[in-house]
């Protein structure tokens, strides 16, 4: 720093000075700061209103201590910082005087929860005292805790806070490293890392420069390019179990997989998150706040879309999502990803009952005594279940010793409206020996002879085709665009009409199969929905 420099930076500390001894002699300081809270998986801002007026009473004078409220409904954690920041204030040669400190929390009516609003209540008591000039803090956005030294902790949620501050058209964020760089995965938004508040003020007052992050757009993930850790050509046999796969994927449609232990299905699930198309930008950023919010931050913006498997002990809270305050769980942990359920039937009904609406809305609202909290939840549901209690019925070499009765109730405890949300349902059976063992060529590369390339290629076209045509998968095709990029000749409605009847199935599966069809004919790249598509999705879909 050259003698200019520092003669500057005296010369805007000396004018900070002038203007806070002007505002402690008229008695009043006001400020504002803007920061977050978290709210689900998303952020919302939340304006810090500071207001300090000074002791006129002689007794409070010799005291020398300065009463503080906050209001604005905060949650015990806010409540209690009173104290901590008037230590770190103090620490950072800060000291409030004798006086009354309020602190009011915008929008009043929200409920605010969590350490993320240190740093804005401490920059805005020490403007309303008169520290610093009231609009040194303008346009900016300050998220993170502050300790008892003035020391600036981490908080989850960065890019969550980032995204809702950028959105609200802030451009700077000031927070510690860890959530700094968390923000920093943002484009058009420059996040300065702070270690204490003394970094801050500098910051603020021009003497000194914090580390502005660069931000990290690294490219999308491509399946194509990497070594994928289970791919369906690592898969021997399953031919029907691969082409589900394929046309879920392409679609967006549920799966369910019915067979006897070692048929595959959790094979079969865990290559459904390799065979997706990688995730679009936005898609990226929604999937890395979920995991900011849920403090599981991936370390830059998400390459992979996510694949959660909950264990079917799993409660309603911690599938659906709730508690106090409300937290995601795993259905919007697996937003924009895979959510496989292996072993439905032993996964308690009311848990399975809460995914009915998820599967159609692609969100979830929890709604609590005074709060209302809406996850996002679009996922792919893969499931997987034994046809029976001992899990050899069909089996082409074992016996199965259940009762007809014990096979009803187990395939009972999933409900009907449920199953009926479930595009593509498949019965698979064991590989056998000659296929698990069967010659693999992985001599040529050309794409010719790696099959899993080949469909990896259709899925994401069919994929694009559908985002070009509707703006989203075919799976939450509506009526309306079902009549319009399904339409059905008189051979059609008879195929349809003719397996109602068979199979007794509702409104809503036959809409299900004229979606599957239409995905079938985007894996074909072609125009129109046949007979033939139409065929295929009715083989695709087993009436349990």
């Amino acid at each position: 720093m050259t003698w200019r420099d520092t003669a500057r930076a005296w010369t805007r500390l000396w004018r900070m000075e002038t203007r806070t001894r002007d505002s402690r002699e008229r008695g009043v300081g006001k400020a504002r700061a803007m920061g977050v809270t978290l709210l689900g998986s998303r952020a919302e801002l939340v304006t810090v209103e500071a207001r300090f007026e000074l002791s006129t009473r002689t007794s409070e004078a010799a005291n020398d201590k300065s009463e503080i409220a906050i209001t604005g409904l905060p949650d015990a954690v806010i409540r209690e910082s009173r104290g901590r920041l008037v230590a770190a204030l103090s620490a950072s040669g800060l000291r409030l005087p004798a006086g009354r400190l309020l602190l009011h929390l915008l929008p009043a009516s929200l409920k605010k929860s969590g350490e993320l609003l240190d740093l804005a209540l401490a920059l805005g008591a020490a403007a309303a005292a008169g520290h610093l000039p009231p609009d040194a803090l303008d346009g900016l956005l300050f998220v993170g805790e502050v300790a008892l030294d003035g020391r600036l902790r981490a908080v989850p949620g960065g890019l969550a806070a980032g995204d809702a501050g950028r959105r609200a058209g802030l451009t700077t964020m000031v927070a510690p490293l860890d959530t700094a760089r968390e923000a920093a995965a943002l484009p058009g938004l420059r996040c300065f890392a702070c270690g204490n508040l003394n970094e801050v003020l500098a910051l603020l007052s021009g003497a000194a420069a914090a580390p502005l992050l660069p931000e990290k757009l690294d490219e999308a993930f491509d399946p194509l390019a990497s070594d994928s850790p289970l791919g369906l050509d690592q898969i021997r046999g399953q031919l029907m179990g691969k082409r589900a796969i394929e046309v879920a994927a392409a679609g967006g449609h549920g799966l369910l997989f019915t067979g006897p232990p070692g048929a595959g299905k959790s094979l079969l699930a865990r290559a459904m998150a390799e065979i997706l198309p990688p995730p679009t930008l936005d898609e990226r950023v929604e999937i890395t706040r979920v995991l900011s919010a849920a403090g599981r931050w991936p370390g830059g913006l998400a390459r992979r879309r996510a694949f959660r498997a909950p264990h079917h002990t799993t409660s309603f809270a911690g599938l659906v999502g709730g508690g106090s305050p409300p937290a995601p769980g795993e259905i919007t942990l697996a937003h924009r990803g895979v959510l496989f359920l292996d072993e439905l039937p032993e996964f308690r009904r009311e848990v399975l009952e809460g995914l009915r609406l998820p599967l159609e809305e692609g969100h979830i609202l929890i709604s609590r005594a005074g709060r209302h909290v809406t996850l996002p939840a679009d996922f792919q549901l893969v499931c997987a279940m034994n046809p029976c209690p001992c899990g050899y019925l069909g089996h082409p070499r074992r016996s199965c010793r259940c009762s007809p009765g014990a096979i009803q109730r187990y395939r009972g405890r999933i409900s009907g409206p449920l199953l009926d949300r479930i595009d593509l349902r498949l019965e698979l059976t064991p590989p056998k020996a000659e296929e698990l063992f069967g010659p693999v060529d992985a001599e040529d590369d050309s794409p010719q002879h790696h099959p899993e390339r080949l469909r990896y290629v259709a899925v994401r076209g069919a994929r694009e085709a559908a985002l070009a045509r509707q703006d989203h998968p075919n799976a939450r095709l509506t009526t309306l665009e079902l009549d319009r990029y399904v339409p059905l000749d008189a051979p059609m409605r008879g195929i349809l009409v003719q397996a109602a009847e068979r199979r007794n199935l509702s409104a809503r599966a036959l809409q299900s199969l004229r979606r599957v069809a239409r995905t079938l004919a985007d894996l074909d790249d072609a125009d129109n929905v046949t007979r033939t598509h139409l065929a295929e999705a009715l083989t695709l879909r087993l009436e349990l």
